[in-house]
């Protein structure tokens, strides 16, 4: 078996091991239903002892750039969040892909408690130490599917050889519109890119 599975492909025991997964990666605030996931592509991390992290990912419309929504691992300790990362941005190369796009919790809200604080610079430095950036953007809060909006920080990552040249500008437009179902006009984007010097 690959070490990364595409969901359908899991009989349903192993697809409950992955539904543990994601509910205990994240809190309340940022989860969707598990079956909600379903609509985009869930990917799962297999090794020896069965399903051990999970990957979902969207296509960005038109662009060759995919949103990451989740990334989650089930067992610490043993390598498996920079295993399955190195197997995700290899996939996602091989099919064309350009550019891997996140959104991660600001250590910097103001009211997190200490314990926050240190989760999201450890979340932070885990992907910079995979090759992900954070992006020079500001004031970024999409709305959620519950109608919570936590401050959040972009990050991306090159998938190819060769960075793509694409602007920041057309980056962010995009992590809106098909992550978020928010138009160019609409306040929250320019609001975001204003606060960023992109207009």
């Amino acid at each position: 078996m690959s070490p990364l599975v595409e969901a359908a492909e899991l009989s349903p025991a192993d697809l409950a091991q992955v539904r543990g997964i994601y509910e205990a990666s994240f809190p309340d605030e940022l989860t969707a239903p598990f079956e909600d996931l379903l609509v985009d592509r869930l990917l799962v991390h297999v090794d020896a002892d069965g399903p051990a992290g999970l990957a979902l990912v969207r296509d960005l419309g038109p662009t060759t750039w995919t949103f990451l929504r989740y990334y989650a691992v089930g067992r610490r300790g043993r390598g498996t969040g920079s295993t399955m990362w190195a197997h995700l941005v290899g996939l996602l190369a091989a099919e064309g892909r350009t550019r891997l796009v996140w959104d991660v919790e600001d250590p910097d809200e103001p009211g997190l408690s200490p314990d926050a604080v240190d989760e999201h610079r450890r979340r932070i430095s885990f992907y910079e130490r995979l090759g992900g950036r954070l992006l020079p953007v500001r004031d970024y809060e999409p709305p959620h599917d519950d109608g919570h909006a936590p401050r959040l920080l972009l990050m991306d990552a090159s998938l190819g050889p060769q960075p793509d040249p694409a602007p920041l500008r057309e980056v962010v437009e995009a992590v809106f519109r098909w992550r978020y179902g928010r138009t160019a006009d609409d306040e929250v984007v320019r609001r975001t890119l204003a606060a960023s010097g992109l207009i």
